[in-house]
């Protein structure tokens, strides 16, 4: 079998209970039938009988419980697969026997459908199916309530819900974006509810999404929209500074963590390469030290945010 990312719970008394001859509930309130005791077989795999039983439903992208007897190979697998596939290799989903017995649980595709669940036995590389079960899988469902305006950087909290399943995430795309990769920022849903997300540096309209993460690949399960606007930044500083002088400059602006006043050559775009620059921590003013040579610059308020800096606001200064 290639190599393959294998989807685990966290559950490890489910599966204990499973493999001890008790009943199981799983996460949808399904409860899987009992199996006998099972041991890994660790020496030569050997072929035997299979029973497999696991819930007649499951949600997209979350965990089943496994209950299920037989030779329990060190390479035997249990796999999804869709309705009535036949072949040994394909599958969407799988974990090993021994894993299973260890603990770990199944995780669902995220695709609503029709699925088997399989026992598949490997004899030194030559698998044959042994036992599957039907599985219906319905489809996932999240809600977010989040803000539908907000200024450059802000900090947006965002309140969802969903099936919260390992790797889910809340993230923010432009406006359109079809994509489940490529986002601007996301936040996981594991990290806390509601989420916390900054909005990007540049003005326009925006999607707010959540994300169901599980094998068959990402679903994007509810979104919501959010139109940006750049906040406003003010400079003072003098018209004119002598080489090398110390010039105070004060500062007004939105002040996000990260933000800062540089000072560049006149007309410079980049936001990065700065000659000289400091951070904006709240202070009202603070200093920047003049070139050595004569000419004329930029002294930029610059905005730190997803997706990029902003340059807030601009003075010319001369330096003679």
């Amino acid at each position: 079998m290639l190599a393959k990312k294998v989807w685990l719970g966290a559950s490890a008394a489910a599966l204990v209970l499973a493999a001890c001859g008790q009943r199981v509930e799983t996460k949808n309130g399904e409860t899987a039938p009992a199996a006998a005791e099972v041991t890994v077989n660790e020496g030569e795999p050997v072929d035997g009988e299979v029973t497999l039983s696991v819930p007649a439903t499951a949600m997209a992208g979350t965990e089943i419980a496994l209950a299920f007897t037989g030779p329990a190979n060190a390479r035997d697998y249990i796999d999804i697969v869709p309705r009535g596939y036949e072949q040994t290799s394909g599958e969407l989903a799988y974990i090993y026997v021994p894993a299973a017995v260890a603990g770990g649980m199944l995780r669902v595709v995220t695709a609503p459908g029709e699925y088997d669940v399989r026992y598949v036995l490997d004899l030194n590389g030559a698998r044959s199916v042994k036992a599957a079960q039907p599985l219906t899988v319905t489809a996932a469902e999240a809600t977010l309530d989040a803000p539908a305006s907000a200024s450059g950087g802000e900090t947006l909290s965002v309140a969802w819900t969903g099936p919260a399943g390992q790797g889910d995430y809340i993230d923010l795309v432009r406006k359109g974006h079809g994509a489940t990769s490529g986002e601007i920022t996301y936040a996981y849903a594991a990290s806390g509810n509601p989420a916390s997300l900054n909005a990007p540096g540049a003005a326009g309209d925006y999607e707010l999404r959540y994300i169901l993460e599980g094998p068959g690949g990402r679903r994007v399960l509810a979104s919501s929209p959010l139109a940006v606007a750049l906040p406003e930044a003010q400079l003072t500083a003098p018209e004119a500074a002598s080489p090398g002088e110390r010039v105070i400059v004060e500062y007004e602006g939105p002040m996000r963590s990260g933000d800062y006043v540089d000072l560049v050559r006149r007309g410079y775009i980049a936001t990065s390469g700065e000659m000289a620059y400091f951070y904006a921590d709240g202070r009202s003013a603070n200093e920047l030290v003049m070139p050595d040579e004569a000419g004329e610059y930029d002294i930029r308020y610059v905005m730190e945010a997803p997706g990029g800096r902003a340059v807030l606001a601009k003075q010319t200064i001369r330096v003679e």
